[in-house]
């Protein structure tokens, strides 16, 4: 035992690419202005100067080469943020998740259209909430699901499992206040602070639970990314961590990715920190909090039981390891010569899988949903975000990312702030200087 963790020890070590190790090329070298993407530096250092935020690592590459990788700020009091600075990317998770599962549809272990009864049985029979008039006492019904869940409702979020919280973002509604209530009395977690017992065991709990909308219907953001993360167990054998480190993180060659942090690395992750941004910013502290409908924790990645693998939240990782992956999603779903799926796989994943439906969740109308991922769908609606076709998402702690294939253009944006929805303006910023800075 003891010789096996001198082992493991060493390849963390051998293994993990230092900061200068990644090689970045001069920005015209790939059709970029090196003047322009200095606009971006100046709008950062201004946002820290600000007290806005306290750190920040933005990427850009092109061309599969990257030409931008600036630190700003701190990641802890009195500690610089680096370029290989450690961040809890929340829901950033989800595509990584979401590709796992595309991967075992590749060996024919499961279809999309396949009912998740059929690998989860408790899930079998669901019913549905309906809310009845204000004053009705009971104030819903149950009735039973128009037809099963499948595997594409979870990847596309139409499987009506909302986040615990979502009340919060949305207090005006009855229905998601409800299913707060329900959640809470059942210990369903939303992945973001410590709690006992295994992934598997919340699912089974929450497939006790009526469902918050028909199967199919709506876009409805939370927890089904969590079901996926359970059912990648039981289909492949392995606990969540091991496949994604297995199938993705080692391929992909992303050393400082994880679920959990190894201690050897804990001091290169960056503190939380909650911020008005209006000047009042300051480190949340250990251990859980509670906001309202909303608990969260920013030592859940390295403290605690350390055995609930969220497939929606639990990721840990760098900029650069997350460029690796991005890359690779803007390869078609190959890097550095290692397929992890198929073209025709990530085809699925940023086309349009929701139909009408409106997207909820960071994007505004002009947003659709593919598998994991927010999807430009015009430029009518946002004209700020990037051309037809970009896809990208986002994480709690205000991390985000976006692809452009027609510029084969990716930008990174990893901050640790709360609450996450102030960054949004200054992302929409950024993409448009990232965007602007191409000359070529």
């Amino acid at each position: 035992m003891k010789a096996f963790t001198i082992l493991f020890v060493l390849t963390l070590f051998v293994f993990s690419v230092s900061a200068d190790e990644v090689k970045i090329v001069k920005p015209e070298e790939v059709g970029l202005s090196t003047p322009r993407l200095q606009i971006i530096s100046n709008m950062m250092h201004d946002n820290i100067d600000e007290k806005k935020m306290a750190g920040v690592v933005v990427l850009v590459a092109r061309h599969g080469k990257i030409a931008y990788f600036e630190t700003f700020g701190q990641s802890d009091i009195d500690k610089p943020m680096q370029r290989d600075t450690m961040f809890r990317i929340c829901s950033m998770t989800k595509p990584v998740v979401t590709l796992a599962v595309l991967q075992l549809y590749e060996e024919g272990k499961l279809l999309l259209s396949d009912p998740i009864a059929k690998y989860i049985p408790e899930f079998s029979h669901p019913k549905v909430i309906e809310m009845l008039p204000p004053g009705s006492n009971p104030s819903f019904r149950l009735v039973p699901a128009k037809r099963d869940i499948t595997i594409k409702d979870l990847l596309t979020h139409t499987a009506g499992m909302p986040y615990p919280f979502a009340s919060e973002w949305y207090p005006k509604d009855h229905l998601l206040h409800q299913m707060h209530v329900l959640y809470e009395e059942a210990g369903i977690s939303s992945g973001m602070y410590e709690t006992e017992g295994t992934i598997g065991d919340m699912v089974k709990r929450l497939a006790r639970l009526p469902l918050a909308s028909q199967p199919g219907e709506a876009f409805i953001y939370g927890l089904a990314a969590d079901v996926q993360g359970y059912l990648v167990e039981v289909v492949s054998g392995l606990k969540l961590d091991d496949y994604i480190r297995e199938k993705i993180f080692n391929p992909l060659k992303m050393n400082d990715s994880y679920f959990f942090v190894p201690e050897i690395k804990q001091d290169r992750l960056s503190a939380l920190w909650k911020s008005d941004w209006h000047g009042k910013l300051e480190k949340v502290s250990d251990g859980a909090h509670r906001e309202g409908d909303y608990v969260y924790s920013p030592t859940f990645q390295t403290q605690g039981p350390k055995t609930f693998l969220s497939g929606g939240v639990g990721m840990v990782t760098t900029a650069y390891d997350y460029f690796r992956f991005a890359q690779m999603l803007l390869n078609k779903g190959e890097l550095d010569g290692v397929r992890l799926v198929s073209r025709k796989t990530i085809e699925l994943m940023t086309t349009n899988q929701i139909g009408k439906h409106s997207e909820i969740t960071l994007h505004d109308e002009g947003w659709k949903f593919g598998l994991g991922l927010g999807i430009q769908a015009d430029r009518e609606h946002n004209v700020d975000a990037g051309d037809v076709g970009t896809f990208e998402w986002a994480g709690l702690y205000s991390t985000r990312f976006s692809v452009d294939p027609k510029e084969e253009k990716i930008t990174i944006f990893m901050s640790q702030t709360h609450p996450f929805n102030y960054h949004f303006d200054l992302w929409d910023k950024l993409l448009v200087l990232s965007t602007s800075s191409i000359a070529d």
